[in-house]
């Protein structure tokens, strides 16, 4: 009950984030059962909710709630940084991270990829344009904040967590256009990678804020032994 107590709303709020990846994670995976011969090698996680995909309209509110979640996550997270005095860049790096939220939700909802992205329709192209925005601001978000989280004592370890998992998401970033430009079968192999790198990241992160005070307890308390065995 003692620790129920200690959880601000904030700290019970950043948990959206574990849920939401939970949730964006079980939209792929039914998706890629539910249509019979998707590959998930081949085929990017956009077409399981695209124009005339089937199933679209159900998976759709899987991924309309994650959308709310992870915007509520963002919110959480520049609250609690603000909260524990997390160096300015990191929270530069939430505001960031809010806005790619945002545009995911509202972008992707008002265009869903047409025809598989095969044919490059004014729906596509705000698609592709909203990947871009989406793409440029996570990279900003997870590299602001990590390095702020880096700068901060007692935050090193999930400030680098956060630095490795931007890397991650660069250099598939990167192998994106050389699979599309060279028509390998692996365009959602490398969507995968970067996004479930993302997913990965906020659970972490969420469950790291949310049991911040129970860690930083636990630290206060390992210092104070190191101190009663040095007078000793």
């Amino acid at each position: 009950m003692k620790r129920v107590q200690q959880k601000s709303l904030w700290q019970l709020l950043v948990l959206s984030g574990a849920a939401g990846a939970v949730l964006y994670i079980t939209h792929v995976i039914m998706g890629g059962i539910l249509w019979d011969g998707y590959s998930h090698v081949r085929q990017t996680i956009s077409e399981l909710t695209g124009n005339g995909a089937p199933d679209a309209e159900m998976l759709r509110i899987f991924t309309l709630g994650y959308g709310i979640l992870a915007i509520l996550f963002s919110v959480a997270v520049y609250v609690l940084f603000r909260k524990y005095k997390i160096v300015g860049i990191a929270r530069f790096g939430a505001i960031l991270l809010l806005i790619m939220n945002t545009a995911s939700l509202i972008g992707y909802t008002l265009f869903p990829l047409e025809q598989g992205g095969a044919v490059l329709t004014f729906g596509n192209f705000m698609h592709l344009a909203i990947t871009a925005i989406v793409v440029i601001a996570t990279v900003g978000a997870l590299f602001a904040i990590g390095y702020g989280l880096w700068l901060t004592k007692d935050f090193r370890g999930i400030g680098l967590i956060t630095l490795v998992c931007a890397i991650i998401i660069v250099l598939a970033g990167v192998a994106t256009p050389i699979v599309l430009n060279n028509e390998l079968p692996y365009v959602g192999l490398v969507e995968r990678i970067t996004i479930f790198t993302l997913q990965l990241w906020m659970f972490v992160l969420s469950v790291y804020l949310f049991r911040l005070p129970r860690i930083m307890d636990m630290d206060v308390k390992r210092v104070g032994l190191m101190e009663v065995y040095k007078e000793r």
